[in-house]
């Protein structure tokens, strides 16, 4: 008997329909160990020694997991082809203890297909030590920092707090935003447009230089006596032209942007968009959804093809199929993009998020595999004056652009998708004109406009620039948008992301106490060292030793300070109440938000009410967990 141990009850049933007889298809459901919750569970004397212990509610399933790993000829060990699959694939068999040289094999499926299935188990791989001390470096490094800055957190600011490696450095992003909004001076200015005409056509023409200089009139005065001398002048062509541009597919999605696309289009949250897309994935519709690559495999590229071909006609076919680079500076995921495993089965129009989905997955894939679109850029350089002879020294410029072929756009074409080939992003047609041809004046209006101060992060815009920094990775970013929401350190205002005050505060503990650990550019380098420890290039060990050699003088000025500010406080005063979840003795404190009953034991009860006997939201009992 062949067993396969995969993560998910869903999956293995699709598994199991594929093998049939001589094979048995069990599910362990995600991790099966992990460090315990209630203390640090790492010895840092001992060469930050992990200490695992069985999952609560997972005793009765990796018995009988280990008994049918015990029982079975082979073992080919499936879950998720990525770290953290690698690391429950390693918890097993840690738990299992001695095979006697019984084969296991570690099967990667990218896509829950019967071919991919077969294909997988028939070349498996043994299991990838490197990966596995790479995912446990980075819990390691997330449970030290979550549990050691934590409780301090809780100290300086008398709050339950939370702080994590990564959530923390995604609630800086937005605290820092919200900080550049609050320190914008909105500035208001005009500009001038003429509005003219060429063989019976309209078309305007902005105000682009004036003596040499950009034009931006900070008074609506400056701007009217300006047009007051234009009003009885002759305009003529100075220089025109047409370009033929092209318009790029985008590549098939990786987790990042899929979110983001499913976020404008859909409406969806990071994390709705994670859960649907694994529910795809198990059902054999997309392949695996936690990348960061964009490579498509020969086999889907020519299926891609033929759809093209049959369906849009040979003008949407590219000579070749295009290939793609990933933009992330630190993209580590040998896995393709997320595409359709079958790209014969269409979107359909079902009701529900799932369909909608992988219709967007599907029209985003095919899109990549097809033509540019094309459009002329049409562009002018408009002079003013007496004659062309005398001609005043200002410019004006039109500039626009005509689809001639809508290539890729025929199939898709994502929500607030900003045209990067134009740099001016004007759509307006300007007719063709030659230069020295006389152009009729129609109007000259005037446009108030307001310098704008950045937008604050929709959940998005965050997932993108925690990309672009180099935070965290595919598996991560739905998991810390999530958990700052959680937490309440952010709000949603409008489908944009606003700290709390609690988030503020916690934001400028973390930034100020530890500005090493919580630095953006000092989270992507530590992600590059995890990469190196991936692929065997540099040693579990140094990396610890290195992240603590930093973290622990911070941390011990930290608690000094968070202990100073204890004593600054006035002193909690008991009640004469015992706390009914641990018997210690209950008291008086001052919070943010004015008295409450607390139990004089914390942090480690976090009992609270408010002073008429009612739970406090506020202080709601929770863990400090950091990020896995």
């Amino acid at each position: 008997m062949k067993l396969v141990i995969v993560e998910s009850p869903a999956k293995a049933r699709k598994i199991a329909g594929f093998l049939g007889d001589g094979w048995t298809v069990e599910a362990c459901r995600g991790h099966v160990r992990d460090l315990p919750e209630t203390e640090l569970g790492v010895s840092i004397e001992q060469g930050f020694r992990p200490q695992y212990v069985v999952l609560p509610g997972k005793g009765n399933l990796v018995k009988r997991l280990v008994k049918a790993i015990r029982a079975a000829d082979e073992v080919y060990l499936a879950p998720d082809p990525d770290r953290e699959g690698e690391a429950i694939a390693w918890h097993l068999l840690a738990l299992t203890g001695d095979l006697k040289g019984k084969p296991v094999f570690r099967a990667a499926f990218n896509a829950i297909t019967e071919s991919a299935v077969k294909v997988a188990l028939a070349e498996p791989r043994p299991l990838d030590e490197a990966l596995v001390e790479a995912q446990q470096s980075r819990r390691i490094v997330d449970r030290l920092v979550g549990y050691l800055v934590s409780p301090v957190a809780c100290k300086a600011l008398d709050g339950r707090l939370s702080a994590g490696r990564v959530q923390s450095v995604a609630l800086r992003l937005v605290v820092e935003r919200e900080r550049e909004i609050e320190g914008f001076t909105v500035e208001t200015y005009w500009t001038v447009r003429a509005v003219l005409e060429a063989d019976g056509r309209r078309f305007d023409a902005r105000l682009n230089r004036l003596k040499a200089a950009d034009v931006k009139f900070n008074a609506r005065e400056q701007a009217e006596k300006l047009v007051g001398l234009l009003n009885d002048v002759s305009f003529w062509v100075g220089q025109a032209g047409q370009t033929l541009k092209l318009r790029n597919p985008l590549p098939p999605f990786t987790t990042s942007s899929l979110q983001q696309a499913a976020a404008k289009g859909l409406g969806l949250s990071p994390e709705q968009t994670m859960q649907l897309a694994q529910t795809l994935y198990e059902q054999g519709l997309i392949t695996y959804h936690r990348t960061d690559g964009v490579s498509v495999t020969p086999e889907a590229q020519a299926a891609a093809r033929d759809i093209i071909q049959r369906d849009y006609g040979e003008a949407y076919l590219p000579p070749t199929s295009p290939t793609y680079q990933t933009k992330a500076a630190t993209a580590q995921e040998a896995h393709e993009a997320i595409r359709p495993t079958d790209v014969a089965r269409l979107p359909q129009d079902d009701e529900g998020d799932g369909a909608k989905l992988y219709a967007l997955i599907w029209r985003r894939f095919m899109a990549s595999q097809m033509n540019p679109a094309r459009y002329t850029l049409s562009a002018a350089l408009i002079h003013a004056g007496k004659s062309p002879e005398r001609p005043f020294p200002l410019l004006f410029k039109a500039q626009g652009r005509e689809f001639i072929f809508d290539g890729f756009l025929r199939v898709y074409q994502e929500p607030g998708d900003v045209d990067e080939t134009d740099e001016t992003n004007e759509t307006a047609h300007v007719p063709v004109l030659q230069k020295g041809q006389a152009l009729t004046l129609l109007e000259l209006p005037i446009d108030e406009a307001q310098t704008r101060p950045p937008s604050r992060f929709s959940e998005a815009a965050l997932v993108q620039a925690l990309e672009k920094h180099g935070v965290g990775r595919p598996s991560t970013y739905a998991s810390m948008v999530k958990v700052i929401k959680d937490k309440h350190y952010v709000t949603l205002k409008n489908k944009r992301m606003v700290p709390t005050e609690t988030g503020a505060n916690l934001c400028n503990f973390v930034v100020e106490r530890f500005p090493q650990v919580f630095d953006v550019g000092y989270t992507a380098r530590l992600e590059t060292a995890l990469d190196r420890v991936a692929a065997g290039e540099m040693q579990q060990v140094d990396l610890l030793e290195t992240f603590w050699r930093g973290f622990q003088p911070q941390l011990k000025t930290a608690t000094e300070y968070a202990l100073a500010q204890v004593k600054a406080r006035p002193q909690a005063k008991a009640i004469g109440e015992t706390c009914p979840e641990c018997g210690g003795d209950l008291v008086e404190r001052q919070g943010s938000q004015g008295a409450f009953i607390g139990c004089a034991t914390y942090p480690r009860c976090a009992y609270t009410r408010n002073l008429e006997h009612k739970p406090l939201l506020l202080h709601a009992r929770e863990t400090s967990r950091t990020e896995g």
